[in-house]
């Protein structure tokens, strides 16, 4: 068993608690402890409800990863397509050497 000193400071427990539950922050304050005048949010209007979403299932993060991976994907692609061209010239510059080093010379 390991022990662990955490200061009483309310930043350190907002922090702590969802940590040590294993959940995230907006699933506690949305679904956990949610008040009881709040408890209806699911039927607000679609815009709070798409962000209370979004904040529950981290749907932006997920966006952003998504787009990171896609501008890598699309910059890999890119740099393949150079190599490709690279290897291309190289391999028809190495043909063109053994062409001429295989030509009989005729004295």
């Amino acid at each position: 068993m390991q022990k662990v000193c955490l200061s009483y400071r309310c930043a350190d427990m907002d922090r702590e608690i969802p940590a040590l539950m294993g959940v995230s922050k907006a699933v506690l304050e949305n679904v956990i402890f949610v008040h009881q005048d709040e408890a209806n949010w699911p039927l607000q209007d679609p815009s709070t409800l798409k962000k209370k979403f979004d904040d529950i299932f981290s749907a932006t993060r997920y966006t952003k990863a998504l787009e990171v991976i896609k501008k890598l994907h699309k910059d890999q692609a890119q740099e393949i397509k150079m190599y490709k061209l690279k290897l291309e010239n190289l391999q028809t510059l190495k043909d063109a050497a053994y062409k001429v080093l295989s030509f009989p010379f005729a004295f």
